[in-house]
């Protein structure tokens, strides 16, 4: 059994096991981030201008969390000085982080050599949701959390590479 970057049976992680699961801290959720940093709740709302019954949804029901924006989840990340993953509810769950070195989905993808059809297969995002993701139809910050995570695991990167409006 592993415990983070620990191997329990003497057997040292794999690299597949660290990008993985890098430790409990990395499933966290909300509110065990916020607590971490010593915010209250009334402070987070503040600080972000997201209402507290929201924010208090975000801490107690997982689906809402994973259906949170990606730009408001990049919103919290930054003021709790997490990944955006980190926020993610599941605790066994692809943590990449590591920066694609471009910006924008469209950019990854075509930096990966992928085609929205491959990069579909690959996430399980429907095509068209990536063509309009891409294109701007719909906003990449709109993108839900979990889309973001199948979306960064299959390019392998940090899903906060896909926004382009500065965050």
């Amino acid at each position: 059994m592993r415990i983070g970057l620990i191997d329990v049976g003497g057997v040292p992680p794999a690299v597949d096991d660290m990008v993985f699961l890098i430790g409990k801290e990395c499933g966290m959720g909300l509110r065990e981030l916020r607590k971490r940093s010593n915010i209250t709740l009334e402070q987070l709302s503040a600080l972000t201008g997201y209402d507290m019954p929201r924010l208090s949804r975000y801490e107690t029901v997982d689906d809402d969390a994973r259906n949170m924006f990606l730009g408001t989840a990049a919103s919290l990340a930054r003021i709790l000085h997490c990944n955006v993953l980190d926020l993610y509810p599941d605790e066994h769950v692809w943590r990449g982080g590591v920066s694609a070195g471009v910006v924008g989905l469209r950019n990854i993808r075509l930096f990966r050599g992928l085609t929205q059809t491959q990069l579909a297969g690959m996430s399980g995002v429907a095509r068209p949701n990536i063509s309009w993701f891409e294109t701007g139809y719909r906003p990449v910050s709109q993108m839900y959390l979990r889309t973001a995570l199948r979306l960064s695991e299959a390019l392998q990167c940090d899903p906060v590479d896909f926004l382009t409006e500065g965050y």
